[in-house]
């Protein structure tokens, strides 16, 4: 029979373990709203595209997810069709949505390991 002071130290563990994985998911979240609102932002001048009847730059989204217990992250996204050529086309000219994700991933990475180093 375990004492009742690894039983509290596991549960402190756990605890801690389950908060930092909201505090992840939360990240997540800001993040999904920090790279839509850089898109949103950027394209109203036609940054990436040039925007024609402005369906495709006001219907990308993006949203943070959960998947399992250990999978968490955030993403951008078209939902028009073209979405995929606007990205790909003539060597990804135009391409708007992984250039800004990479643009944010070391900001993001340095939040991550602040909340598992300290």
């Amino acid at each position: 029979m375990e004492s009742t002071g690894t039983e509290a130290v596991k549960q402190q563990i756990n605890a801690e373990f389950e908060r930092r994985k909201r505090s992840v998911y939360g990240l997540c979240s800001y993040y999904a709203g920090l790279v839509l609102r850089h898109f949103r932002t950027h394209q109203m001048g036609n940054t990436y595209w040039e925007n024609r009847t402005n369906l495709a730059k006001d219907t990308v989204f993006s949203k943070a997810f959960k998947e399992g217990e250990d999978i968490l992250g955030f993403f951008l996204a078209h939902t028009v069709k073209y979405g995929v050529y606007l990205e790909l086309a003539n060597d990804r000219q135009n391409e708007a949505l992984r250039p800004i994700i990479n643009e944010y991933l070391p900001q993001f990475k340095k939040h991550l390991e602040r909340l598992y180093t300290r």
